[in-house]
């Protein structure tokens, strides 16, 4: 039986900022995922979203996307264009209208 060839995560391919409070040799680009994807949502450049897109593909950004917990306004409108997700697909956007704000009450 013929092995399958292993995609291989080069984390030094996205940017090193993103990694400030981590060292990038114990990222694992498969295990922390969903870890990678928010910092390059939340600090990241165009160059590190097209290097996260190729990586999981739509589909698989679309499966880690939905279960983040924090996402700015405007990284969850584009999520929601790029990936054609609505607002109510996340738990960030849900779970943000069950938690009242400071000022309200």
């Amino acid at each position: 039986m013929e092995k399958k060839a292993t995609f291989r995560y080069d984390i030094s391919e996205l940017s090193g900022h993103l990694f400030w409070d981590t060292p990038p040799d114990r990222v694992d680009g498969y295990a922390h995922r969903a870890f990678i994807v928010e910092r390059v949502m939340g600090y990241g450049r165009i160059e590190d979203w097209n290097t996260i897109k190729r990586w999981y593909g739509k589909a698989g950004l679309r499966s880690i996307v939905v279960d983040l917990r924090e996402l700015d306004d405007f990284s969850l409108a584009f999520l929601c264009l790029v990936l054609d997700l609505k607002k109510e697909d996340f738990r960030c956007y849900n779970e943000q209208q069950l938690r009242p704000g400071f000022w309200n009450s």
